[in-house]
């Protein structure tokens, strides 16, 4: 639940107030059925869920939309970090919705949740070698089971590769974060740094 909720409560963020079909259109593009299991079906009843819970409100009108409540700005801000530091090995939907809307938090804090990620993610690593090992000296366990634990750790350190890839980014100035100038998502050559200009330059190097 706490991937669709993030989902629903960062999609309405952007959007509101918006009505549930606009909602459903739009995450729907993004594929979240694929890789977060959301059903079209469900994103209406988790705008309604969510409402009962006081983390939305619905705006009168036809059709009735919805924004967040203050309660709801706080779940949000609370499930976006969690998407960014705390790893699930085999199931990367909670950090896909995290990226869909990490752009909302500070470039620096950004850096800081990744690197913490990277952190645990290390210490996972070892402890599955740590049980495959055992598994491997085990008389009892399959010799096979080693493997569960062995696929783990590939996926884990597969993970950590792309965490130092998307922090090398962000170091070297792509996209835009709070608190930032508007501008292109992507560095442009002869601005340094190109993410934080100072109000009213230009993007213009020339």
């Amino acid at each position: 639940m706490s991937t669709t909720r993030l989902l629903l409560l960062g999609a309405v963020r952007i959007f509101q107030p918006v009505h549930g079909y606009l909602l459903r259109r739009e995450l729907l593009s993004w594929q979240v059925d694929d890789w977060a299991h959301v059903k079209p079906g469900s994103i209406y009843s988790g705008l309604r869920t969510l409402t009962a819970h006081a983390l939305l409100e619905e705006v009168p009108g036809d059709p009735v939309s919805y924004r967040l409540t203050p309660d709801g700005e706080v779940e949000y801000q609370r499930l976006i970090r969690i998407a960014l530091r705390q790893p699930e090995p085999g199931d990367p939907s909670r950090l896909m919705a995290g990226l869909c809307f990490v752009a909302t938090l500070p470039r620096a804090e950004v850096r800081e949740s990744l690197r913490a990620r990277d952190l645990v993610l290390e210490a996972m690593v070892s402890a599955s070698e740590s049980a495959r090992r055992s598994v491997e000296t085990s008389r009892l366990a399959p010799a096979t089971t080693a493997e569960l634990f062995a696929v783990t750790a590939h996926w884990i350190t597969g993970e950590r590769a792309w965490v130092a890839d998307i922090c090398a980014r962000i170091d070297a100035g792509h996209y835009r974060f709070e608190g930032e100038e508007p501008g292109p998502d992507h560095p442009v050559d002869g601005i340094w740094p190109p993410a934080v200009l100072p109000s009213g330059k230009s993007l213009d190097p020339s």
